[in-house]
């Protein structure tokens, strides 16, 4: 059942306060995250909140409680929030206080929830572990319980936004996913994490990385809860979201639900894509597949091999292609408007548009960004280069049709090998990460961090929904270990349901 039910029960019964709950929430994160977690770059403390908290607790007296009436929500950092700091973990913007509220900041707070602070990430969302932001690492919340209770990475970029989720500070938190930022971080500290079909839920005051990869998403304790911050994100927005759709669900959460009540394991087909078979794999991770493969066929499911021949091409072509658009997005970051200006600038000015505003540029964007910041603006600006745009940019953006046709032939059932039959599938199941969470200070060299998003990013190049779902501990390290579910795009309501049944069905006691 879901935990935010659960917790507006209590509010209504009156067993429980909207100050008690914001209070208790805050005392949690001041005594474990700034120290020693670091969930948070910002944190809103019980005097900013009060109003808010007034008037979630009227509404409840009153009988007028929305769907979220004072229940505490954490919001990633690179959602604007009006009059609260928007930083990105970059230098470049650690002092940005934002005018306005993005979408996904005014729907959460039209259904009364409250944002009680903005999480940790990686710098500008660029990364796969919440290590390279400039405010520190974000650390897992299951290091503590790990065998070896060494400081292990809470995934990213949305490290912030799952770690405090799962050491039960929020009931819930946003984040966002470019190529696995919110599924990776899910699997590693064993909560839900949601990315729904790209257009769904709208970017406006998502500060960009790749425009056409950047999806806004959830991460629960649940599938439940999941299912009904979906269904309060889920909104076109086309004054200020061109890439914003049309709902095609008159409300998820109640298709969800409708699925829960007429439908079981037995109506759905689940694929088994022998693609994500990859050297890199762990062995305690491929067991788990093979073990949840063996529970949905014993419990009445069907199980068949599917091919998606091009997401070995996934990870170099998304990588020329989000970088190219960071190239792009990050180039409005100057110091000029607004942003980190350096130390040596004002005399630099003084020399008028030559050469002393081209040093201007240099030394505000040196000093703003971070390495891989750096790194990937490189790397995109070679991508679009003259010489280089048709052998790169353009081949990867060929390379993502293909994958695309890949997902589509799988559900429109024509992509299923060793079988004339060609069965429709509904669900194909992966890993989500080759590994399980790996210490902080491992130094992965670039190429072995970009392989931890090798499961999730084929699904935003496609721009499919996909979803995390934690399920078992690790025998070697105590952590936790889980796979990842993807749909036909604009399927999400019955992904959510097929994740609730595989989860029911084979999760351990500590994610039920």
């Amino acid at each position: 059942m879901s935990k935010i039910q659960n917790v507006k029960k209590l509010l209504r019964s009156k067993e429980i306060n909207v100050r008690d709950l914001v209070q208790e929430s805050l005392l949690k994160i001041n005594k474990g995250s700034h120290n020693r977690l670091n969930c948070f770059i910002t944190l809103e403390d019980m005097h900013t909140l009060d109003s808010a908290i007034k008037h979630s607790q009227d509404r409840y007296n009153n009988g007028t409680e929305r769907r979220l009436e004072g229940i505490p929500i954490a919001l990633k950092d690179n959602y604007t929030t009006k009059g609260i700091k928007t930083t990105c973990a970059s230098k470049m913007l650690k002092d940005y206080v934002p005018t306005f509220d993005s979408t996904v900041a005014k729907l959460l707070k039209d259904e009364g929830a409250i944002i009680i602070g903005k999480t940790n990430m990686d710098e500008f969302a660029m990364g796969s572990s919440s290590t390279s932001g400039y405010f520190g690492s974000v650390v897992n919340p299951w290091s503590e319980k790990s065998k070896e209770k060494k400081e292990l990475v809470a995934g990213g970029s949305s490290g912030g936004s799952a770690a405090c989720v799962a050491a039960d500070y929020v009931l819930a938190s946003i984040g966002s996913d470019t190529g696995g930022s919110i599924r990776q971080p899910a699997a590693y500290c064993g909560v839900v994490g949601f990315k729904p079909s790209y257009g769904t839920i709208s970017r406006y005051g998502l500060i960009s990385y790749a425009s056409s990869l950047d999806t806004p998403g959830v991460f629960s304790k649940n599938v439940d809860d999941a299912s009904l911050l979906l269904d309060i994100l889920i909104k076109q927005d086309m004054d200020h979201d061109a890439t914003s759709i049309s709902s095609p669900f008159k409300s998820i959460d109640e298709s969800y639900q409708n699925y829960k009540k007429n439908k079981s394991i037995k109506d759905l087909v689940f694929g088994i894509p022998m693609d994500y078979l990859v050297k890199e794999l762990d062995q305690e991770i491929l067991d788990l597949w093979k073990k949840v493969v063996d529970d949905i066929e014993a419990a009445g499911g069907k199980v068949v091999p599917v091919s998606l021949p091009h997401t070995k091409y996934a990870l170099p072509s998304y990588y020329l292609l989000a970088t190219s658009e960071a190239s792009s997005n990050l180039a409005r970051f100057d110091g000029i408007r607004f942003g980190h200006r350096a130390s040596s600038s004002t005399n630099q000015a003084d020399e008028g548009w030559g050469q002393g505003l081209k040093q201007m540029y240099k030394d505000n964007r040196t000093e703003g960004f971070g390495e891989e910041v750096k790194k990937r603006i490189l790397l995109g600006t070679m991508a679009l280069s003259r010489g280089s745009i048709d052998n790169y940019y353009s081949k990867a953006q060929k390379i993502r049709r293909l994958i695309s046709q890949d997902f589509k032939s799988v559900f429109k059932g024509t992509n299923t090998p060793q079988d004339p039959t060609q069965i429709k599938v509904d669900v194909i199941i992966t890993p989500t990460s080759p590994t399980g969470a790996f210490e902080i200070d491992s130094h992965l060299d670039p190429i072995n961090m970009y392989i931890n998003d090798i499961m999730t990013i084929p699904s935003n190049m496609a721009g499919v929904p996909s979803v995390s779902i934690p399920l078992k501990l690790s025998k070697k390290n105590n952590t936790p270990l889980g796979l990842q579910l993807i749909s036909k795009r604009l399927n999400d309501d019955l992904l959510l349901f097929a994740s609730d049944l595989v989860m029911n069905l084979s999760a351990d006691k500590e994610f039920k």
